[in-house]
Formats: structure tokens, C-alpha cells, sequence
């Protein structure tokens, strides 16, 4: 039934009826779905609409190739004879034809592209990517719901097998984990993996930052720091913890820096309106306490798809802290602003400096 949803909104957007909320659907599948994308690239092209009007011998020609075909298939005296439309009538059949070609082609595509629901591919890796400037959300295949935030990718497989639950996450995501005993649920990042039965937690690990944190709200999780000696954290709920990351060069050549990774346990944050900064992206709010700008820069980066620089490093230390809710980019540059530690101005390029 998805697959089918996606050709019938694919169809609709050649035809230009496609609706709003039915755009992002679009989008939405084809994140989950992301074979469907070669196929969206195929048909977008050959059957965009360049408004041209065929001439009256091309029209003629086109029918009888059609009639040629239908006499072909002993079909010829069942048929009435077309009659040419003329003017706006004509162009409006080609263009309808060209749509009709397309959700044909689409559904054959879709056959041979996308793997069925018994088929082969049923163990295969999947992905869910998010844009800058974008969240989504996924059921897994064991009822786990995942959120994604912004700049974000999930590796899972189609279908869990064996005993054990595993994805590979780079970015932002929160987990709500179905329960399942005898097969544990691990999320695995650049820096630590996480071992769970069944909770509520959230992760940020992307490559860009110096660390990467996790942050338990219900349940318990096992942070595994070092898998071959073991070396594990264990969180209670409302608590997180945070991986520091410095890159250290050997003194014996100055050569092959390597990454240190610092664990700190501490108490979850909570802002003036009671929201977990931590997880308050779940809820389409962006919230923080006492974040140095550097790092709410990053973070607007993300949430805005917003290019930020700093024309004054001195800034960069300056803490601060805030709930937005719809707000815009500027209008939360503003609020800040209005704490007296900063200024901002956004160039004609659109990058942002901080001043």
C-alpha cells in the first residue's frame, strides 16, 4: 500500500494537483523509501510538461500509428475512429496522455524496482536521511518510534533477525523503544553504542561537534564506552551523559592524532517553561540553557538550515539560554540579541555574522 501511495501522489504531482500536506507526504516517503528516489528522477524528466503544441500532421500521425496498432491487435472494428481536437482541446489530451504514460510507467517501475513485501530484499539496509532545516519520524519494524532531527541519518534494517535490535545513527534522533526481553535494542554512533530493553532516551552524536550525549528520560540504558573491556555507563532516568572529544598527537612522531573521549554524567537541563532542552526538538521546540553561542550556533544552523559565522570569536563564549516555539530565524537572533552580550547582522548572501 505505500508504494502504491507514492505513484499515486507522484502521478498527482505531474499532473500539478498536488496538495500541500500531500507534498510533504511525498517528501516523508520518499525519505523512508529511498530506492523510490531513482524512480522519482526517471519519471520527473521525460514527462515534464514544456508547453508545447503539436502540429496538425504530427497529431494525424500519432493517430494513425495508435489505429495501425489497434488494427494490429484485431481490435480495429471495435474501435471508433478518433477525431482530431483542435486548439487548447489538443494540447490538454497530450498533456493528459503524457500523465497517464507516467503513472503507467511509474507502476511498472515500481514492480521491478521496488521489492515486494515476500520478496528477497526483505532483510535489506534501509535509511532515513533529514535535511538542514527539516525533522522526520519512523516506526521501525519492531514498533520503535524514532524521532529525527535535523541533519541527521539512521541506518536500520528492513526486518530485525535473530536476537538482537540493531541501528546505526549519525545526528540527533530520540527513541521510544518497543519492549522486547529477549532481543535488547542497541543504537550505534561514531563514539559510543547504546544498549536498551525498552525506554525513552535521546542522542546526539554528530561528526562535526566536539562531543556527543545522551540523555535517558525513562527507563534504563547502558552506555557502552569500550565494548572489548567492557567499560559501561549506566544511566537512571533524567540523567545524560556526555562524551567529551579532544584530539591528542602522539609525542614519539607528531604524526596519527588520535581522539580521547572523556565521559561526564550529570542531571538533565530544564528551562524557564519546564521543557527538557534535550528533547524539546521532539516537540518542534528549540530550547537550551546556558549554551555558549558557539554552540547555539550550530545549533540554529541545524533547525534554520541557516549559514552562521562569528566577525568576533570573543562571542563566541557568551551563554545563553531560550524557548522558541514558531519563531523565525530573526526573531530568535533577535530575542537573544536583547541580552545586550551580542549583535548580528545578515549579510546580502544571507549568511548571518555574529558581531
Amino acid at each position: 500500500m505505500t508504494h502504491e501511495r507514492i505513484w499515486n501522489l507522484f502521478a498527482r504531482k505531474m499532473a500539478n494537483e498536488l496538495l500541500p500536506e500531500e507534498e510533504k507526504e511525498l517528501e516523508r516517503l520518499l525519505q523512508q523509501h529511498p530506492e523510490a528516489s531513482y524512480i522519482k528522477e526517471m519519471l520527473m524528466h521525460p514527462w515534464k510538461d514544456r508547453e508545447r503544441l503539436f502540429g496538425p500532421e504530427e497529431v494525424d500521425m500519432a493517430l494513425r500509428r495508435h489505429k495501425l496498432r489497434l488494427e494490429a491487435a484485431g481490435d480495429a472494428d471495435d474501435e471508433p475512429v478518433p477525431v482530431r481536437p483542435k486548439g487548447k482541446v489538443r494540447r490538454m489530451v497530450l498533456q493528459l496522455t503524457g500523465v497517464a504514460a507516467a503513472v503507467a510507467l511509474a507502476f511498472f517501475v515500481g514492480r521491478q524496482w521496488l521489492p515486494a513485501a515476500n520478496s528477497p530484499l526483505e532483510g535489506a539496509p534501509q535509511q532515513l536521511v533529514t535535511q538542514k532545516g527539516s525533522r522526520s519520524h519512523i516506526k521501525l519494524p519492531d514498533g520503535t518510534t524514532v524521532w529525527l532531527n535535523a541533519g541527521s541519518k539512521l541506518d536500520y534494517p528492513k526486518q530485525f533477525t535473530g536476537g538482537k535490535r540493531e541501528v546505526t545513527l549519525e545526528g540527533e534522533a530520540f527513541f521510544d523503544v518497543a519492549k522486547d526481553a529477549d532481543r535488547p535494542f542497541t543504537v550505534r554512533t561514531k563514539t559510543f553504542a547504546i544498549r536498551v530493553l525498552g525506554t525513552e532516551f535521546n542522542v546526539r552524536a554528530y561528526p562535526q561537534e566536539d562531543s556527543a550525549v545522551t540523555s535517558l528520560i525513562r527507563g534504563a540504558v547502558e552506555v557502552v564506552l569500550d565494548e572489548t573491556e567492557n567499560r559501561v555507563v549506566r544511566l537512571r532516568p533524567n540523567e545524560k551523559l556526555t562524551m567529551l572529544t579532544a584530539v591528542v598527537t602522539p609525542d614519539n612522531n607528531g604524526h596519527n592524532p588520535v581522539e580521547i573521549h572523556q565521559p561526564v554524567k550529570s542531571r538533565l537541563t530544564e528551562v524557564e517553561d519546564s521543557v527538557i532542552a534535550e528533547t524539546a526538538w521532539v516537540e518542534n521546540k528549540l530550547a537550551f540553557k546556558k549554551m555558549p553561542l558557539e554552540r547555539v550556533a550550530v545549533l540554529l544552523e541545524h533547525w534554520f538550515d541557516a549559514d552562521i559565522r562569528f566577525k568576533n570569536d570573543n562571542k563566541r563564549q557568551v551563554y545563553l539560554s531560550g524557548v522558541f516555539d514558531k519563531e523565525s530565524l530573526i526573531e530568535v537572533l533577535k530575542a537573544l540579541e536583547l541580552t545586550g552580550s551580542f549583535h548580528f547582522r545578515q549579510g546580502d548572501d544571507g549568511v548571518i555574522w555574529i558581531e
